[in-house]
């Protein structure tokens, strides 16, 4: 089994390469190919069990499409066969189709997702997200800390529908993206630590069905206790 961390040595904000601490601790065996910015990616000639790439830094985040541009087409093929993917924080903007900066320039992202964000890198959003993942009918708990707000057509492929938070922007409780196994979302965390749920979906679609959850009675207690506390309208979403 073989799962690739897409430039790992920028794509690192947030904590949220503990997303792959904790899957290597689930799946020991497995080979974890980390490619640097400066490297081909492993997909482009080979298949992986999972792609994942986390949320950088503005300026990163250009060098990155500029990275992936040629490979657009490859990561599109792959999407449509139904290899699982995880994009998590700012990653989702890669996929999309334009980034309008701060000056007002628009950069374009890879055009795999109807997705358009703006910046506002003097207001940043932070928010305690809550919403149902449709496919393992679970509630998924995380959090959003971002510069941009973004609008597209997800309302038939998001990735959750919040009940508390927002989705792509403060007008529509839909949230990210949800196509073939691949989830490209907003939410930090690291998700896969803090949503048991979820992990499990990610193992068992990847073929790791006999992979055990690492320290589960641990993770199955601390989500919910964070799902009782995001429940409690007592405290608030935005902080």
């Amino acid at each position: 089994m073989t799962i690739e961390i897409l430039f790992p040595e920028h794509a690192n904000l947030f904590g949220d390469m503990s997303n792959m601490r904790y899957l290597q601790a689930c799946l020991p065996d497995a080979e974890f190919v980390r490619t640097p910015l400066t490297d081909t990616p492993y997909f482009v000639n080979h298949d992986v069990d999972l792609l994942y790439m986390g949320p950088m830094t503005e300026r990163i985040q250009q060098q990155v499409i500029l990275a992936l541009m040629p490979f657009a087409d490859r990561l599109r093929e792959l999407i449509d066969g139904g290899t699982p993917m995880l994009f998590t924080g700012n990653a989702m903007e890669v996929l999309g189709n334009t980034i309008t900066l701060e000056g007002g320039n628009t950069i374009h992202g890879l055009g795999i997702l109807p997705l358009n964000a703006k910046q506002d890198l003097f207001h940043r959003f932070n928010s305690l997200i809550l919403g149902r993942f449709a496919p393992v009918q679970a509630d998924i708990v995380g959090f959003k800390s971002q510069f941009t707000s973004a609008t597209g057509d997800n309302a038939d492929c998001a990735f959750l529908k919040t009940e508390r938070g927002i989705g792509l922007n403060r007008q529509t409780h839909y949230e990210g993206f949800f196509k073939g196994n691949m989830i490209a979302t907003y939410l930090i965390g690291p998700i896969l630590v803090l949503n048991p749920a979820l992990t499990r979906w990610l193992l068992d679609t990847m073929g790791a069905t006999d992979a055990p959850l690492a320290f589960e009675d641990a993770v199955n207690d601390a989500y919910a206790r964070r799902l009782a506390e995001f429940c409690d309208p007592q405290v608030d979403v935005e902080y």
